[in-house]
């Protein structure tokens, strides 16, 4: 069956779980769902989460919606700290970078646009989800293949 741009319910906790580190991830919505116009994910940020580096995007944005705990968030220079309710916006081009600094664990609701990106989680969980050390270079090589750019980057 097709499921491509049809309705879709999901129970609580549903969805297709993805682990990276001690992050777990579940993707409510694939791309696929939607034609590839979104995608919406859940983040479960485990305390002290470093989050990535400042970083941008040529065509991906996020909208991301704090619903447990805090999350801080990086655009540009300025750094906020958003508690349970919390919202960012972050448009294309906008160096940016996020972290759980918070005690307890971070559960962001995540809405990205247009679809693809959720398949980033997919190759770092490949690269890393059975507990193999971090190589930055794989980090780095999987990011440039999902739109994710150094600051100084010129488009």
């Amino acid at each position: 069956m097709d499921n491509t741009n049809k309705p879709q319910i999901l129970a609580a906790g549903a969805g297709k779980a993805i682990m990276v580190g001690l992050s777990r991830l579940v993707v409510k919505l694939p791309s696929e769902q939607t034609v590839n116009r979104l995608s919406i994910t859940t983040y479960e940020l485990p305390p002290g989460f470093p989050g990535p580096p400042p970083h941008k995007h040529a065509v991906f944005e996020h909208a991301w919606y704090v619903l447990e705990g805090e999350l801080t968030v990086q655009l540009g220079n300025d750094i906020s700290v958003l508690s349970k309710g919390g919202f960012v916006y972050i448009p294309k081009q906008v160096v940016h970078a996020f972290a759980n600094s918070g005690n307890g664990v971070a559960e962001v609701l995540v809405v990205d646009t247009p679809g693809g990106f959720e398949k980033y989680y997919d190759d770092l969980q490949a690269a890393f989800g059975n507990g193999e050390k971090i190589d930055q270079q794989i980090i780095r090589d999987i990011q440039l293949k999902y739109d994710t750019y150094p600051p100084d980057h010129i488009f």
